[in-house]
């Protein structure tokens, strides 16, 4: 439309309302493609004016009534967040959530960068089966100098002889080039896993079909860790007898 500060000359008046009196909702012209426009009734009064010189290509709009899903009293089918949109509607999820495959219900986000020294990874919805069709990636980052390691409290997912289905891979380093510690499904807990260097990647991957309850697993940081698997020492108030010392450094005096 033809163009004008003011938009004096050809434009179109968009008014909210049944009349010329209603409340003016714009005035438009030139080439800037208005945003969307929604009344706030039923009604919707337009009109578009042009002078005797200028002309140009004008304007093609598409007008829908529209209703307020969220509004309903299944809010759309929304499990947790709905949002009314021009035409249509979208759900959303509390922090910590995504949404499902259906974009309607929510379940547990997964992955992200973890730089605390120690920490809990679980699959989606833990303690509840996961999901299909996840693909979750931690990306554990630890100081210089120090290494992580891994201990899985509970392991259940479908398994196969060379974990084709639903598996966890662990990997020294953050990309998924890095050096592979293991690729592991079904239900036998894996041992526990040590990085080479300060960072580890664990990655989680689910197919479409058979769910199960998924993995539970503490991740911990230092320059040196020790994790005690058997322990069974004769016992004595003040350790007389049999015992076990830990010192921090290389010999007996650290």
């Amino acid at each position: 439309i033809e163009r004008h500060d003011s938009c004096a000359y050809d434009y179109l008046e968009v008014r909210d309302g049944t009349n010329e009196s209603s409340p003016l909702i714009g005035r438009f012209c030139g080439y800037d493609k208005p945003e969307d426009i929604r009344s706030t009734s039923n009604t919707l009064w337009m009109k578009f004016v042009s002078d005797g010189t200028v002309n140009k290509a004008g304007f093609a709009a598409n007008f829908f009534k529209e209703e307020d899903e969220c509004a309903k009293p299944d809010r759309g089918g929304c499990e947790q967040h709905c949002l009314n949109t021009l035409g249509s509607y979208q759900c959303s999820c509390e922090p910590g959530y995504e949404l499902g495959p259906d974009r309607r219900t929510c379940e547990a986000a997964c992955g992200g960068l973890l730089t605390k020294l120690n920490g809990t990874i679980t699959t989606p919805g833990w303690p509840k089966e996961y999901p299909p069709n996840k693909h979750c990636v931690w990306q554990v980052v630890a100081p210089t100098q120090y290494k992580i390691s891994v201990k899985f409290e509970f392991f259940e997912l479908e398994g196969n002889e060379v974990c084709k289905y639903d598996y966890v891979e662990i990997l020294s380093g953050l990309s998924s080039e890095s050096k592979l510690h293991g690729k592991y499904c079904g239900a036998e807990v894996p041992e526990v896993i040590t990085s080479q260097f300060n960072n580890m990647r664990i990655e989680f991957k689910s197919d479409n079909t058979v769910s199960k309850k998924g993995f539970k697993a503490h991740f911990f940081s230092g320059i040196s860790i020790l994790m005690l698997h058997i322990f069974e020492v004769e016992e004595e108030a003040d350790c007389g007898y049999d015992y076990v010392e830990l010192f921090d450094g290389l010999d007996s005096t650290a």
